[in-house]
């Protein structure tokens, strides 16, 4: 491995840690860098703050987990999706909790939402009202997931995704207008 992704690992590694011992908006940089007996300079020579580091760690490890998974059927890769996250909670959990500019609820909705609106898509391709029903539902399914983090994540994400399905195939079977 070369050794800017060494670096980048151990940052990452002190940066998960530290997520899981304090709140990540009272993590500073020094902390950061002293947890993996690095300077400053070899922090900013590779992410810009904590959050860009943050969703390196998301990018790298969320990908590396789900990249050849693609192929799933929607609610399999749903809760492969889910399984991930619940095995890193606690990290996801207290990233989601910062909100703004830069922030990784910002980036988690800009990666997780194409993903879940090409698996939503399938289930509405010969609908022309396609692309309303299929944000719809990737924005729901998004948040529900957030939320799912943000408390704790309590159910198992077998149960949890199952509670998704449900109510998605529930509100689909209805069918009609005001049904």
């Amino acid at each position: 491995m070369p050794d800017s992704q060494l670096t980048k690992q151990a940052l990452s590694v002190a940066m998960k840690e530290l997520m899981a011992e304090l709140p990540m908006e009272k993590i500073k940089i020094g902390d950061i860098v002293e947890r993996c007996h690095m300077n400053r300079q070899s922090f900013y020579y590779h992410f810009k703050d904590k959050y860009d580091l943050v969703n390196w760690i998301y990018y790298t490890e969320f990908f590396a987990d789900i990249k050849n998974s693609l192929d799933m059927s929607s609610w399999e890769l749903m809760e492969k999706i889910c399984n991930f996250f619940f095995k890193n909670r606690i990290f996801y959990s207290n990233a989601l909790k910062v909100t703004g500019q830069n922030s990784f609820s910002e980036y988690f909705e800009e990666v997780m939402h194409p993903i879940i609106l090409a698996q939503v898509n399938e289930i509405f391709a010969d609908d022309p009202n396609q692309t309303f029903y299929a944000t719809f539902y990737a924005d729901a399914i998004r948040v529900s997931i957030s939320r799912w983090l943000l408390e704790g994540a309590k159910i198992p994400p077998q149960e949890f995704v199952k509670l998704l399905r449900n109510a998605a195939t529930g509100l689909v079977h209805m069918g009609g207008e005001g049904k």
